[in-house]
């Protein structure tokens, strides 16, 4: 009988809630520019270790929970490349090839979402955690290429948007991922930074 009455209780609250936080899901696809030590760290050599300020593009879905017009969690899961710019490598003055970096990084986390106007129109800020998997690749023109993969990296992104209408907003956001800067996986630094615009589609709002 206890157990009854517990299931049905718990099916009550369930129903409760289902009726009372709004979900909806979307799409988010932009660009990325390296920051930091991803964007200028040199190797003894004198050649860059990350992306060599060269541009990133990104992609993925997110899936909202809106418990009140203002207040919101995200879970994103989301795409990252970035590829640098060739790179000439000298040894004693001497040209003797060129290396290419590229970077892939693929993020889940959660986001908390506040809406100063409305979820329909007007700014909004967000702060979030991230679980992330790197891999970096350098493509040597005289050498074999290598290929390093980091995985369950923590991360952290900030920033904030427009809401133009229920469907589209635009939003910029400043992303950190903490990675293993030594040892035979590591990329010589110890974040990835890089700031984010997006273009933000949302279906069922």
């Amino acid at each position: 009988m206890r157990m009854t009455l517990f299931a049905l209780a718990l099916l009550a609250s369930t129903g409760l809630m289902a009726q009372s936080v709004r979900t909806n899901g979307g799409l988010q696809v932009g660009l990325s520019l390296p920051t930091g030590d991803f964007a200028d760290k040199k190797d003894f050599d004198g050649s860059y270790l990350g992306a060599n300020e060269g541009l990133g593009v990104h992609f993925g879905g997110h899936f909202d929970f809106n418990f009140t017009p203002h207040h919101q969690l995200r879970l994103v899961a989301q795409s990252n490349g970035f590829g640098s710019k060739k790179q000439n490598l000298f040894s004693a003055g001497f040209y003797d090839g060129t290396r290419q970096n590229t970077f892939g990084v693929a993020q889940f986390g959660a986001d908390y979402v506040y809406n100063a106007g409305s979820p329909t129109r007007g700014g909004y800020f967000l702060a979030g955690l991230n679980l992330n998997r790197v891999v970096a690749k350098a493509e040597y023109s005289f050498y074999a290429d290598t290929e390093i993969t980091q995985s369950g990296r923590p991360g952290l992104r900030v920033g904030g948007g427009y809401n133009f209408n229920r469907l589209f907003s635009l939003e910029a956001h400043v992303n950190g991922v903490s990675v293993e800067k030594n040892g035979i996986d590591g990329l010589g630094y110890d974040t990835i930074t890089w700031l984010a615009v997006s273009a933000v589609f949302r279906f069922g709002r």
